[in-house]
């Protein structure tokens, strides 16, 4: 299925933000989007997807929504997580082309018109921002969420040979590439979900620095581990057993052979 049938012609952009407790920053990144976007001249949406805060962030959307009529917020009940938050905004955005970007200012906003002109001008189907490729890099973050980062990277590697961050959370597509695609969004790494089932043919990654939070709490879960096993198993099935989608095999015959096909 594709998302929503149609596009709209009023936005060029939907910026996707999830947020979860998240109204130390919410103000901040909301600020920075609208502004990167207005002087590289790119009509947005801003859509703030909200796991049901019991904090402020709700609130400091709705008094931000009085002076932008392009932020828009869609508020979650159940079923609540990143991937599952990013999932549902995708369907409900209304341009075609949609940037996902975290709420906790980790990702440069300052990125976004090159992820756009890529999608809107180069015709990619999908930009990824790569911590992992020349210019990319981590900032403030612990040991163990290097380990635990490089060491997914590196299985995501297994799958999609010829993308380095598969996990990043800063990526771009174009929703055509999601038509009569069955997404099973799970855990932190939708990008990864739409790397492995949707139909793209153009990929490419940009190198992002990639900074610690300053404000607010990690979401990250014991069980984050878990889901992205199970994700990798469920992307297999999809593609060797249920033949919908041929991700994988394409994906290897690129990186060992260097063709498109």
């Amino acid at each position: 299925m594709m998302p929503d049938d149609s596009c709209s012609s009023e936005y060029d952009l939907t910026v996707i933000i999830p947020t979860y407790n998240e109204e130390g920053n919410i103000r901040e990144i909301v600020s920075q989007v609208d502004s990167v976007c207005r002087s590289s001249n790119i009509n947005e949406e801003i859509l703030v997807v909200d796991d049901d805060s019991p904090d402020r962030t709700q609130i400091i959307v709705s008094e931000m929504q009085e002076s932008m009529n392009n932020l828009h917020i869609l508020v979650r009940y159940e079923d609540h997580g990143l991937s599952q938050s990013l999932h549902a905004g995708i369907y409900k955005a209304e341009s075609c082309l949609v940037q996902c970007i975290d709420a906790d200012l980790s990702h440069p906003p300052e990125k976004i018109p090159v992820f756009y002109n890529l999608l809107k001008n180069e015709n990619y189907d999908m930009v990824i921002g790569s911590r992992y490729i020349p210019g990319g890099e981590t900032f403030d973050w612990p040991l163990y969420r290097k380990i635990i980062s490089s060491g997914a990277a590196l299985i995501g590697r297994s799958f999609i040979p010829i993308v380095k961050d598969s996990g990043s959370g800063f990526f771009a597509i174009n929703r055509r590439i999601l038509e009569d695609v069955n997404l099973k969004p799970r855990g932190f790494r939708m990008g990864f979900e739409i790397l492995g089932k949707a139909r793209w043919e153009n990929v490419t990654e940009i190198p992002i620095v990639f900074r610690d939070r300053v404000a607010g709490v990690s979401k990250i879960k014991p069980s984050v581990f878990s889901d992205f096993l199970l994700q990798c198993m469920h992307i297999a099935y999809y593609n060797f057993i249920l033949h919908k989608s041929g991700n994988i095999i394409k994906s290897w015959k690129r990186f060992l052979f260097g063709r498109k096909n």
